[in-house]
């Protein structure tokens, strides 16, 4: 380990929204050194050694695991190549914070979980939403009591994403499954995030309408939560004009947060049904997420205390979609 202030990362799968998004918020970090950089493309590595000024590039990840001077590894690439690289950090004792859905299903995140645990490294899941200012507000607003009793919870998340052979998210073995493991994963874990409730129980119809991939292309899951309110969610590929939103509902008041997973977002708040929300969005500029993101995870590594958003959340958010898919193939309610 690393004895100067800064956590040294290697990046794999550095290519595409990893050079566009995460890479320069991690170089941001205050307490993070980007270091070592890998792809399959040898020639997104030297794009993104050149534009970064990366001193280690490789198209293996091994070699880049293998690295005296990577301390930790920030795993971009798609779904399916996850677990293996995982285990392979875990192997020569690297620290991992790896891009959601962590794995291709529950057990398959289990093994990953207990791999790191066995190799004394932390493990991390990459979901940048829970450092959103308003969804940290949110939070906030709930933990005070100004929301009263959680009695519902609304999470819509959709889009439209036209069939393409290159797309590896339209390939059930590839992906593990469509809208749901994409965009669901988010919704459930900022739901868990901000009101504290867990999922308990899941109703889901999942399938294709309009694309005939081999993943859904719609999803909606209702969900019984732990202290009894009721979750809906609204998650799929065939559909641009849904609104990104979640609305948490109380005995007292409720939350309407809007564009906040892909945009700065507003937030806004109501006592009644009858009277307009009134826009409670803090103002100035927002803390960016995947710059706190990884300054969270570094410091904990640093500082040897609990990382902000450890694996085993991502775990939880896994099994919650396993259920889902078993409850739409049965037809039946299932418990997590």
């Amino acid at each position: 380990m690393s004895t100067s202030k800064k956590l040294r990362w290697g990046v794999i799968g550095c290519g595409g929204i990893a050079k566009r998004t995460s890479l320069p918020r991690l170089i941001a970090a205050e307490s993070a050194e980007l270091v070592a950089v890998q792809d399959i493309n040898p020639a997104a590595v030297e794009d993104v050694r050149a534009t970064f000024g990366v001193k280690h590039g490789t198209t293996s990840a091994e070699e880049l695991v293998a690295l005296p001077d990577v301390d930790a590894v920030y795993i971009a690439t798609p779904l399916f190549c996850h677990r293996e690289q995982v285990l392979l950090a875990a192997k020569y004792k690297k620290h991992v914070l790896c891009e959601k859905p962590l794995g291709l299903c529950g057990d398959e995140v289990a093994e990953m979980v207990d791999a790191c645990r066995k190799a004394g490294v932390a493990f991390g899941a990459a979901f940048m939403a829970r450092f959103h200012d308003l969804h940290v507000k949110a939070k906030e607003l709930i933990e005070a009591g100004e929301l009263g009793e959680i009695v519902s919870v609304k999470a819509c998340w959709s889009f439209d994403y036209p069939k393409s052979s290159s797309a590896w998210r339209q390939k059930k073995e590839l992906g593990g499954g469509g809208a749901f493991m994409d965009v669901g994963t988010h919704c459930l874990d900022i739901v868990r995030f901000m009101t504290g409730l867990e999922v308990t129980e899941v109703v889901a119809l999942c399938g294709n309408q309009f694309y005939d991939y081999t993943v859904e292309d719609y999803g909606q899951m209702l969900c019984r939560l732990s202290n009894g309110a009721t979750l809906y969610l609204s998650n799929n590929y065939n559909v641009s004009t849904e609104p990104q939103r979640v609305e948490i509902c109380g005995r007292k008041a409720a939350l309407f947060i809007h564009d906040t997973m892909v945009q700065d977002g507003k937030l806004y708040m109501t006592q009644s049904k009858r009277s307009e929300p009134v826009d409670i969005t803090p103002a100035g500029p927002r803390t960016n997420a995947y710059t706190a993101e990884f300054e969270g995870f570094s410091r904990a590594v640093l500082n040897g205390t609990p990382l902000p958003v450890p694996a085993e959340e991502g775990l939880v958010a896994q099994r919650i979609i396993d259920a889902a898919y078993q409850s739409n193939a049965t037809g039946q309610r299932t418990k997590v």
